[in-house]
């Protein structure tokens, strides 16, 4: 997955956190994905690697570097969109205020890949491929006029989030498997303007 440049930090954790426990409702409470084979053969890997004990299968190990994963790729992409999509709302409206903006749905489909490691070849890889269908809604938005500012003032950034199981190493999906649904707002989000080259 090919990724823009990553703009600077802001104040913006309580997305980074939502999107975790989205990520987390959808893996830690599958039990199709902890009962599946898929699953199961890579915590093996993990126990001959003696990341956990012989005698305890933890596919919280497993799925935590799965959410770890995804929010690696999905966090920085998704707040770049919002950034730019804003920042080319507000330029239309001379920097004025709107009220309401819909950025529509953005669809993303990020992968989860695990490596055996068999002394010192890497085995064909295990994938786990997700949809992300993200619809995002910015109310009453103000925009820092000052076009030296480097932030952009969000009132209020709602947000659903459909995510959905596509492909799994061993088990063959028809279809997509739908994992969960959340929607969730946060209020007085700021984020930093994207710079010009």
């Amino acid at each position: 997955m090919v990724l823009p440049a990553k703009y600077p930090s802001s104040d913006n954790n309580e997305l980074h956190e939502k999107l975790k426990w989205s990520f987390s409702c959808a893996i830690d409470k599958s039990e199709f994905l902890k009962q599946s084979k898929d699953i199961k053969t890579i915590e093996g890997w993990y126990r001959q690697a003696k990341k956990t004990s012989d005698n305890i299968s933890n596919p919280s190990l497993v799925s935590g570097e799965m959410i770890k994963e995804l929010l690696n790729h999905v966090y920085p992409h998704y707040t770049n969109i919002i950034i730019e999509k804003t920042d080319i709302n507000i330029k239309s409206t001379d920097g004025g205020v709107q009220s309401d903006f819909d950025l529509g749905i953005v669809t993303m489909r990020p992968y989860v890949e695990f490596v055996k490691i068999v002394n010192g070849e890497s085995m064909p890889t295990s994938k786990f491929t997700f949809q992300l269908d993200i619809r995002t809604y910015i109310s009453i938005f103000k925009a820092v006029n000052n076009s030296a500012s480097e932030y952009i003032e969000l009132k209020k950034l709602g947000i659903e989030l459909e995510i959905s199981l596509l492909h799994m190493p061993y088990f063959y999906l028809t279809e997509p498997m739908k994992l969960t649904t959340k929607t969730f707002e946060i209020e007085n989000i700021r984020l930093p303007r994207k710079r010009k080259n």
